[in-house]
């Protein structure tokens, strides 16, 4: 049977049961109507017109979603609002963006379920005693902002206004996230983790650039000793 004739059945049902009830209710023994047995009767359709469907659409609710393939959602990553501190690298010179640079994330649901976006958090890979000179560079403005503070233990992504996790994408929808990272000692290479959940499942997506961690370098060279 279809889930939509299921749930035209439990509106008649449900109908059919409060009818009854108001049947057996109203009239008192001998046919004279029960003013008490009224109200008794009202209160039973009430709950039973209501109450049944409403329990039927709840179990076929569940049915659907445990049939459904649950998939983790689509992340991608860019890095935004940066100025560059160029370092010595071995026998290289490199550019890494500086601190206070923006991390933006999209997150895009793929699967017939809705995805319940839970938590983020960041772990630092590595983290060397450099310093650089600073390069500027022009900056944009962010969407919807976060702050990933690398300097604590462990590292935590804070919310920068009223909006925080959790939030929730579907097919083709999606949720931008910017990320100010700061960190005040030396070159940190990190990832995130965004943890979802969707049905009762659920689990963390590594973010990181193709498979390299991001790496962030802290603006302002260690006073000497």
């Amino acid at each position: 049977m279809t889930d939509s004739r299921v749930g035209a059945r439990a509106w008649l049902i449900g109908g059919a049961a409060a009818a009854a009830a108001g049947a057996a209710l109203v009239w008192a023994p001998g046919g004279a109507l029960s003013w008490s047995g009224g109200v008794a009767a009202a209160a039973a359709a009430a709950y039973l017109s209501q109450d049944l469907p409403r329990r039927v659409s709840d179990r076929l609710a569940r049915r659907r979603g445990a049939s459904a393939a649950v998939t983790p959602p689509l992340v991608s990553l860019r890095i935004r609002n940066q100025d560059y501190v160029v370092l010595a690298d071995g026998d290289r010179v490199v550019e890494v963006p500086a601190s206070g640079h923006t991390v933006r994330l999209v997150v895009t649901g793929t699967g017939e379920l809705p995805v319940v976006l839970t938590d983020l958090r960041a772990e630092v890979i590595s983290r060397a005693d450099r310093s650089g000179d600073l390069s500027r560079h022009a900056a944009e403005v962010p969407v919807r902002r976060f702050e990933v503070l690398l300097d604590t233990d462990p590292p935590r992504v804070r919310a920068l206004g009223s909006s925080d996790f959790p939030y929730q994408v579907a097919r083709d929808e999606v949720e931008v996230l910017d990320l100010e990272v700061t960190t005040d000692s030396g070159d940190v290479r990190w990832v995130l983790w965004l943890d979802w959940s969707c049905a009762g499942r659920g689990g963390s997506l590594r973010v990181d650039l193709g498979g390299r961690p991001l790496r962030t370098a802290a603006r302002h060279a260690r006073p000497a000793p």
